[in-house]
């Protein structure tokens, strides 16, 4: 069977994705961006390629940023030109802004972040829409504001060849 390319194919699981799939992600005005650490890396919501990520602190913990560290910090040091932008949404009994500050600097996450208190990120993106059973925590290569493809950190090669197909998109 011959090959299709990467951007026609990526076109086709998008248009046999679920209809009512969220199609592009935006940023809503007064989210606090968060400085991690001295040297960490400001946020480019405008760059045009990029890795956005979501999590709800009202229903998870950091356990998931704990177990993807060390490929956040070869994310860094590999691909410097690359955009991440986690946004972390509601406001936790446990994990505040400063303990998230403090528990991603512990763990020598190198990028900084968007604290999102009343998370209105999830509501303006529609994120609830996603045909998934765990809202709580999603994460998207995003193409401009066009999402592309679910990315997949929690599984290391799977999101290094995601990521490498996806630079190479124009």
């Amino acid at each position: 069977m011959k090959k299709l390319p990467i951007g026609l194919l990526l076109i086709v699981l998008l248009l046999n994705s679920c209809s009512d799939h969220p199609t592009t992600i935006r940023f809503p005005e007064g989210m606090e961006e968060l400085k991690i650490g001295e040297n960490s890396k400001a946020l480019c919501s405008d760059c045009p390629k990029k890795f956005v990520g979501y999590l709800d602190l009202t229903q998870r913990g950091l356990h998931f940023m704990e177990l993807t560290a060390k490929m956040w910090q070869e994310l860094y040091l590999n691909h410097p030109e690359f955009s991440v932008i986690w946004v972390f949404g509601g406001e936790s009994v446990k994990i505040d802004k400063n303990e998230l500050k403090r528990l991603l600097e512990e763990m020598g996450y190198p990028y900084s972040v968007m604290y999102d208190k009343e998370n209105k990120f999830y509501e303006l993106n529609q994120l609830e829409k996603i045909p998934h059973e765990v809202k709580a925590i999603q994460s998207y290569f995003v193409n401009g504001d066009d999402i592309i493809i679910d990315a997949e950190p929690g599984m290391p090669n799977l999101f290094r060849k995601q990521l490498s197909e996806f630079l190479i998109l124009k």
